[in-house]
């Protein structure tokens, strides 16, 4: 079954780091952060499964990030998860070059200035949106 899951951080009060998860710029407001995570419910009895994931900030671009998860509902950050649809055993390793042909979320921001202010802001957010929606149309994903 193929997940998505959110969760939400605050940055360190001390840090000038601001995180795909804190996309209100400046401010310490909990913001989700999406991302798309296959779970083998067969073969992983502890519920563990696969990040597919952009990383980084709009301040400085972000990139892509695959990496083994844990259970989501083990992270101190959890929020909720919902079923998106199903992917076959076969199909799974369609998943990380179909979602790393979305571009990440580019640098958008020069300190406080937007370097593209006519284009709408992408974060994490609108990239695990399309990402889905690149899984849904190569036939990976079945909702």
């Amino acid at each position: 079954m193929l997940l998505s899951y959110r969760d939400y951080s605050y940055p360190p009060a001390d840090s000038n780091i601001r995180s795909c998860r804190s996309t209100s710029i400046g401010f310490l407001t909990p913001v989700f952060h999406g991302t798309i995570t296959p779970f083998l419910s067969k073969k992983n009895h502890d519920q563990s499964g696969h990040v597919f994931q952009v990383t980084g900030d709009i301040q400085n671009g972000m990139k892509h990030e695959d990496k083994p998860a844990k259970k989501p509902e083990d992270s101190a950050t959890y929020q909720s998860k919902e079923l998106i649809g199903n992917v076959t055993a076969a199909d799974f390793a369609r998943i990380k070059p179909t979602c790393e042909s979305i571009p990440p979320p580019k640098k958008q921001f020069e300190g406080p200035r937007r370097l593209y202010p006519k284009e709408p802001l992408r974060r994490c957010q609108e990239w695990t949106q399309e990402a889905i929606q690149a899984l849904v149309n190569a036939g990976i994903l079945k909702k």
